[in-house]
């Protein structure tokens, strides 16, 4: 009775797939991949096609045949039928032999039973945002440069999903996703570059090391070094010179009088060749080999953002480290933002996409020394994924005349991490903001932080972005939105605010 289904379930579905089936087959063909896999081999006919029809000589078929509860796909069947549409397909796909293996198990499972690397992944399992985009992390991988990553139901109106994975997933890297019609899409993987960059402000005395620490196995091919001198009255322009002497891919950029450390971050991304950036300071240093990892698990974490688990602040010896900071791994919130200072931003130094920088509306240039920890709030409050690699490090110096030494010695930075906050307000519960902007809270809320987290509102982790650098004047009533109670609240506060920092900034 179930196999008589099951027969009669393929027949129907496969009257509608088989449009799709030559399509990917030619991609195959035209590209000459041998070694692949498909994610959801569903009643095998499209496995079927790749065999007979290419010269393949091996194919993986991974699918767990399993039911998900909450899960809404015509092809989410009870448990029962499951089991036989995986005999049912086995049994089809059986008459080739070696050409053709089943993994029933998880993506995440399956891909670990395969040696070496293969030509093509195919997915077209889980339709949802989150399992498509668990495939493509999982797969991403295992495929070789050069070879191509695709599936099935891109633009499809039934799931939306599929599509915004895609799209999310290879845009932050700047790739085209290709397409064939019916639904197939796919896209050539390829090497990903980077470019490092480093703010440069009178730091003749320890830019060397600097630069010598990302030289030092850190550097793939096509990468490219970016310096920005900003406007140093010593003789780092001379350093910079006699480095570039040493090694030509460094380009530098110069500022003609002094923008400050967000200017200079500004310049050099808008300069950037390559959709990733990493950025270090003048005076840290890299641990060799360091970058490489922290790129493969950006990209494999499907984040837009992705930074090294622990600093190791040290004075003038790296071996004589003397504190560290230990970021939890694993992905970063505005939530984390707003309870403490162990945070990416709080330090800079860490890796991002092109995108990520567009998104956020760039480094903050008002915000002085608090230019870094503002830009990786803007990042988390616009809902980015912002991951920490575990089992990673780098030095950070500390314990001279630093950027945040100069910039704050005079006093506390709570006013100026009020303005990089004040767009993001509603994101966070109505208590906290009367702390913040209170005479009370606003001029020391930001260092005690650890103390006195702030709380964002049920809900509400900074994946909305609902407000931006760009939309701030129009949610305050200066474009068409029409004020609400609620907002208009907001916007008296957020005037007396700004006039307070007006005051005590300028």
């Amino acid at each position: 009775m179930i196999d008589a289904k099951i027969e009669r379930h393929a027949r129907q579905a496969e009257q509608v797939w088989q449009k799709a089936y030559p399509l990917f087959r030619s991609v195959i063909e035209r590209r000459k991949l041998t070694i692949g896999v498909e994610v959801g081999v569903a009643f095998g006919g499209h496995s079927e096609t790749i065999l007979n029809c290419t010269h393949v000589s091996r194919l993986y078929g991974v699918d767990p045949y399993r039911h998900q509860s909450h899960y809404d796909d015509p092809m989410n069947l009870p448990q029962e039928e499951f089991d036989a549409l995986c005999e049912f397909s086995t049994r089809r796909l059986s008459k080739y032999g070696e050409r053709y293996r089943h993994l029933r198990m998880d993506s995440c499972d399956a891909v670990h039973t395969i040696d070496g690397q293969i030509d093509f992944v195919y997915i077209d399992a889980d339709h949802s945002y989150k399992g498509v985009n668990r495939d493509l992390c999982v797969w991403y991988g295992k495929v070789r440069d050069g070879g191509v990553i695709g599936g099935h139901d891109y633009g499809h109106v039934n799931f939306p999903g599929v599509t915004q994975a895609i799209d999310e997933f290879f845009g932050r890297l700047n790739w085209t996703v290709q397409t064939e019609g019916e639904g197939v899409w796919w896209v050539e993987k390829r090497a990903v570059a980077v470019s490092v960059f480093i703010p440069a402000y009178n730091c003749a005395g320890t830019i060397r090391q600097s630069v010598a620490s990302v030289f030092s196995g850190n550097l793939s091919d096509g990468d490219e070094v970016l310096i920005v001198n900003d406007g140093s009255s010593d003789n780092t322009d001379a350093v910079l010179e006699q480095l570039r002497q040493e090694w030509p891919e460094i380009r530098i950029l110069r500022h003609v009088r002094n923008k400050g450390g967000a200017a200079a971050r500004n310049t050099a991304v808008e300069a950037a060749r390559h959709p990733l950036l990493f950025c270090l300071d003048s005076d840290n240093l890299l641990v060799s080999n360091s970058l490489q990892r922290l790129k493969e698990f950006l990209i494999g974490n499907g984040a837009d953002a992705a930074a090294f688990a622990e600093i190791r602040f040290f004075k003038q010896d790296m071996n004589m480290a003397d504190k560290r900071w230990v970021l939890q791994a694993g992905p970063v919130t505005f939530a984390d933002y707003l309870s403490g200072p162990v945070v990416p931003g709080a330090s800079g130094n860490y890796m991002f996409t092109k995108h990520s920088w567009e998104r956020a509306k760039g480094y903050p240039e008002f915000a002085g020394a608090l230019d870094a920890w503002g830009f990786g709030l803007r990042q988390a409050a616009t809902g980015q994924k912002i991951c920490v690699m575990p089992e990673s490090f780098y030095y950070h110096r500390h314990g001279h005349a630093s950027y945040w030494v100069r910039d704050f010695r005079q006093g506390g930075p709570s006013l100026l991490a009020l303005q990089i906050l004040i767009p993001f307000l509603d994101q966070i519960v109505e208590a906290d903001v009367d702390y913040i902007m209170s005479r009370e809270g606003r001029y020391d809320w930001f260092e005690n932080l650890d103390q006195r987290p702030l709380k964002l509102k049920a809900g509400d982790q900074g994946q909305s972005g609902r407000i931006t650098h760009q939309s701030l004047m129009s949610r305050l009533g200066y474009g068409k939105f029409i004020l609400g109670r609620d907002v208009r609240k907001l916007a008296r506060r957020t005037v007396g605010a700004m006039s307070v920092l007006r005051s005590k900034l300028f």
